[in-house]
């Protein structure tokens, strides 16, 4: 089953990953177009990032939720079929990690489909594609 693997130890929070995700899918450098976000927290003596992308479950709870049957687990990865979304938003409420993702110009979910972009244009190495 592959997915997107993270070390976060890696990560600097530099946002490539998003831009070249919504670059690769989208045509457009914009980060809320991604499918793989970055959170950075401040602290008074710390930084610290965390990720967010499509975990491709075993049991997906997002395909589940889907009324339409427009989501899929094709080959071990989640798929959206545009034709059949309604844009419901229950598949991104059905996340337990919150790692689905809406835009307002975007009708359809914003899930991983592991294409790989993030992990080949990361500057520090911080991701992977893993089987």
């Amino acid at each position: 089953m592959p997915r997107i693997e993270v070390d976060l130890e890696k990560c600097s929070g530099c946002h490539i990953c998003e831009q070249i995700c919504s670059l690769t899918h989208f045509g457009v450098l914009n980060i809320y177009k991604a499918r793989i976000r970055v959170f950075t927290e401040f602290g008074k003596d710390y930084v610290k990032h965390t990720v967010r992308v499509c975990r491709q479950c075993e049991d997906p709870a997002c395909v589940k939720a889907c009324p339409t049957g427009a989501l899929k687990k094709v080959d071990g990865v989640i798929r959206v079929d545009e034709e059949k979304c309604v844009g419901c938003k229950a598949c991104i409420k059905a996340c337990p990690y919150g790692a689905a993702f809406e835009h307002r110009d975007v009708k359809v979910p914003l899930i991983c489909t592991v294409c790989g972009a993030c992990a080949e244009y990361c500057p520090m190495g911080a991701i992977r594609v893993v089987e």
